[in-house]
This record gives structure tokens, sequence and C-alpha cells, in this order.
């Protein structure tokens, strides 16, 4: 059994949404916050409370605490208070208390959400000499930026990601496609692979439909040199690339290699059992691959392997992604010591040892290393795939704008207004279009 088992990142359609969450740091001016406010007591020996937070499952709170206990083994005048909770409370908690002018010294974040905290002020430059003794060097560069946010870093990963098709290998080798490589392509789905699927699995279709998930989107863009968004967190494409993308979409539906509108809505929205592969009623899905493990559990084998690209000389699209990151307060009276417990959580080998993969694979490849050989099931298989698409991993999509969760949702209203034939393509690329620069700022 793989040491530590991951929690699952929050589903797509979980989460807070970013209008409730801008609602709450509403008091919070854009220059930052001003009051100290947080735990940071020192006893009369000398002691620091630090106070940290972050979300998680009983797994990742159960090692998580091991971990810090640990850490205040190490060092004997830091007591460490932890508090934790589930994805949305977590969010509305951390919200609030940095509205009020507060907030923990260390905190879990979402990278959905750094550059909203980032804008207001509230994360603190993690490259500031004070906290030098976060160590950097054994994570690779790719996964680094994930945390800099216009230029400044404010959050260090907690694991490494990124995107992948998850495809039931058995049902592929029945249908005499087998197991594709790297470098095949959308025409390869078309005309040759989706086909084959559909025959030789009757009751399933080829794929689940994912031409509702920004994130395919964003591998679509990438694979044309383009990206969702733009370092300053204006969009990086056109109106005619999103109508390119979900014509394309379009010509899969039609061919059948998607699943039909009901599933694929059933699949949008609903949680982790109501995925179209896990009800198998598709041979193949999208997903993360930080939340791929649970597959094991609610279906069986599973492989994950690249997206189809636009040739086999074309990048693959997949980015590399941070599980969530560890962030700094701005006005932590402590951050000294924050910087020492970011640091044992990131690279301490004992460290890694108890906190294994509950927060995805560790960002420390030495650490990595020593810790895939004791990972089994779903972890190895992901642990591999990971290491065999790092070389062809497109940098990190810069940080999401505020009004990106809005996005997210619209994009997949949208999306299902065209599969039941509610809205035409190009009126909804078109009403698409205007929505992400409605609730994207700078778009």
């Amino acid at each position: 059994m793989s040491p530590a088992r991951r929690f699952p990142s929050p589903s797509p359609t979980t989460g807070l949404s970013r209008r409730r969450l801008l609602a709450s740091l509403a008091a919070l001016p854009v220059a930052g916050v001003t009051a100290g406010c947080g735990s940071g007591d020192v006893s009369a020996d000398g002691t620091v409370t630090l106070d940290f937070q972050w979300w998680g499952s009983e797994d990742r709170n159960l090692a998580t605490e091991k971990a810090v206990r640990l850490f205040e083994r190490r060092h004997p005048k830091i007591r460490v208070a932890t508090s934790y909770a589930g994805y949305d409370a977590y969010l509305q908690r951390l919200a609030t208390q940095v509205a009020a002018g507060g907030g923990p010294d260390v905190m879990q974040m979402d990278v959905a959400y750094l550059r909203t905290y980032a804008d207001r002020d509230v994360l603190a430059d993690l490259a500031e000499p004070v906290f030098s003794t976060i160590s950097r060097s054994r994570i690779p560069r790719l996964y680094q930026q994930t945390g800099v946010v216009d230029g400044t870093l404010v959050g260090i990963p907690t694991g490494v990601a990124t995107t992948a098709l998850f495809i039931d290998p058995a049902l592929w080798r029945k249908a005499g496609v087998g197991i594709p490589k790297a470098g095949w392509t959308w025409d390869d789905l078309l005309t040759d692979i989706g086909p084959k699927l559909k025959r030789a699995v009757p009751g399933r279709a080829p794929l689940t439909d994912f031409g509702g998930y920004v994130e395919c989107f964003h591998v679509w863009l990438v694979q044309h040199g383009k990206s969702l968004y733009a370092g300053d967190g204006s969009t990086g494409f056109t109106e005619a690339d999103l109508l390119g993308f979900w014509q394309l979409m379009g010509r899969l539906r039609d061919k059948g290699v998607f699943t039909p509108p009901p599933v694929t809505a059933s699949s949008l929205s609903g949680g982790a059992g109501d995925r179209a592969l896990v009800r198998k009623l598709s041979t193949a899905e999208f997903q993360i691959t930080s939340s791929g493990t649970s597959y094991w559990e609610t279906y069986g084998e599973v492989t994950p392997i690249p997206f189809p690209t636009v040739s086999a000389s074309a990048p693959p699209g997949m980015a590399a992604a941070a599980s969530s990151s560890l962030c700094v307060r701005r006005t932590s009276p402590h951050r000294r010591e924050a910087a020492l417990l970011i640091d044992f959580l990131v690279n301490d080998p004992e460290a890694a040892e108890v906190l294994g993969v509950v927060r995805g694979l560790p960002p420390n490849q030495r650490n990595l290393d020593r810790l895939a050989p004791k990972l089994s099931g779903g972890d190895r298989v992901i642990e591999r795939y990971v290491a065999d698409v790092r070389g062809d991993l497109a940098p990190p999509l810069p940080p999401a704008p505020s009004g990106a969760d809005e996005d997210k949702n619209e994009f997949r209203r949208v999306y299902q207004d065209i599969i039941f034939g509610a809205s035409e393509v190009r009126a909804a690329a078109a009403e698409m279009w205007d929505k992400f620069h409605t609730s994207v700022p700078q778009g």
C-alpha cells in the first residue's frame, strides 16, 4: 500500500465562488493588511507559536499533524497551532480572517486564488532574505513557477501535477488501439481510435465529452502556441480560438466519440461518482493527475495518457501544475519561523515519508525519487506518467485573475447550451468571449 494516501483535489464543480470570496475580502484594502492579527504569540521562555491552516481529508489531516509534531521536536522553541476544515469552509474562513486584518502565519492556498490574495498584498514575497531557509534547489524550476504572481514568488508547491486522459487499458486493447503514445493526434481520435472503440465497446462512448472544461481548452491552446491567460492575467486567446476548439468538440460528438449530452451534463455538474467512466458509460476521460488515484477505488485499473495533439511534432499541451501552495501572511510577526516550517514540510526527507502523497507527488525531486519505489497502485502509475511527460510539459498557466471561477462555471454552462441545442456554436463562442472579458478585469 502506498505511503499516506493522497486526498483528491476539489472536483471541478466544487469550491467557493470567487464572487463570494471577493465579497468576504471587500473590507480589505488593495494596499494590504495593516493589522498584524493572528496567533503570533511568544511565551516567557521565548517559544514562538505559529498558526498553520489547511484544508483536507482525514488522511491528509493525520499525516500533516504527524509531520508538524516532528517539526516541533526538531525546533523545540516553535509551537505550531494547527487548524483544518473542508475545502469550502476553509476558503470562507480564510477570507473572513484576512478581511478582518488577520489570518494564519502559514496557509495552504489553492493556486486558483493566488492572484486574488497576492493582488491585495496579503501574501509575503518568499524571495526576501528572511525566507532564505526555504530551499528550492531540488524543486524543478518548472514547478517553482506555479507560485509566482507578476514576478513575485508568493507560494511554494506542496505537490506537482498535470493533466491526462485516464483510459481503461483493457478496453482500448480489446478495440485494437492499444495505449497511444505521445504524439497521437486529434485526427487519429476522429478517424481511427474513436470509431474502433465505438465498435468494440457497445454501450459506452469512447470518451467522456471534455469540451466543457476550461482546463482542456487550455491544453488545446498550448498546442497552438497560446494560453488561457497571459502573465498579467488578461486573456491569452481570441474568440476565433474558442470557436475552433468548440467546433472540434462538435466533430467528436458528431462522430459518436463523445458521450451523449445527458451523460456529459451529469459528469460536468456532479461529483466523482457521477463521472461517465466511473458509471461505465465511457472508456476514458479527462482528469488532473492529483485527483486521478480515486479511479482505482471507484472504477478499477486505468492508465493516464497524454492528450491527442495537432500533429506528431506539435506540443502535447499539458502544463506543469501544483496541487496547492504553501504561503506566508505578509504581516506575520514570525516569518523566519514560518520559513523553517515550509522548508521542513517541502524538503525534509522524514517529513516526505510521513506526508507521502496526501498533497500530490512531492515537489522535492530527491524526496520523490526516494518515495517512488514505495508507491503502489494508482499512485505509482501516476508517478510514472508525470515523470514520463515532464520533459514535454508547458510552463504553468499564469495565476488565474479574479473572476476565473466565474469563467469556469460559465464555460460549462455555455457548453451545455451547445450540446443540448439551445445555442449555436458561433453564438455560444461569442457569448463566452464576452463573459471572459466581463469577469476578467484586464481582459
